[in-house]
């Protein structure tokens, strides 16, 4: 899934917090945080294919996994692992007495990926166990509409949520 989808996710989650108004902050940044190791990678295949400002096409994406198994590693199996969540960010959320919609949003943001990868990019959520969960699609090559379309349902949800937690808040 893309990080806009992501981010918006995280917006939606944090209506279920309804005793702390910084937790939907918290929970937007924690909802995008698995991807933002990706940013390095992102750079680095957009520097050695020679693109525009460093930004790689779809296809240069092909095969890093075995191109690249330490970068792939490092940016994409460790972070989206229950064991990083469990052993690193939960550690600092507690630490930094964070809200705990983080844990829930990063949790989430991992839940979610399951279907919305496929192939080489299929989650390994138990890493560094080589076991991966193929999903049905890979969301995150989605053409610009679909995006489009997706955030606008994911932005509908979130409205009403807002609109409903608002009400509730005035009959309170």
């Amino acid at each position: 899934m893309d990080i806009v989808s992501h981010i918006i996710i995280g917006k939606i989650i944090s209506f279920f917090d309804k005793k702390n108004k910084r937790a939907g902050l918290w929970a937007m940044f924690f909802s995008f945080l698995p991807d933002s190791f990706q940013v390095f990678a992102y750079i680095y295949l957009g520097y050695i294919n020679n693109r525009a400002f460093f930004i790689p096409k779809n296809i240069d994406w092909n095969h890093t996994r075995s191109t690249y198994p330490v970068l792939h590693a490092f940016t994409w199996e460790i972070p989206h692992s229950i064991f990083f969540l469990s052993l690193i960010i939960l550690p600092i959320i507690i630490f930094f007495k964070l809200p705990k919609i983080a844990f829930f949003a990063y949790l989430l943001h991992i839940i979610i990926d399951i279907p919305t990868h496929a192939g080489e990019w299929a989650i390994k959520p138990f890493y560094p166990i080589n076991y991966a969960i193929n999903g049905t699609t890979n969301a995150w090559a989605w053409p610009i509409p679909m995006f489009f379309y997706s955030w606008v349902i994911l932005l509908f949800i979130s409205t009403l949520l807002s609109f409903i937690s608002r009400k509730n808040h005035a009959d309170a």
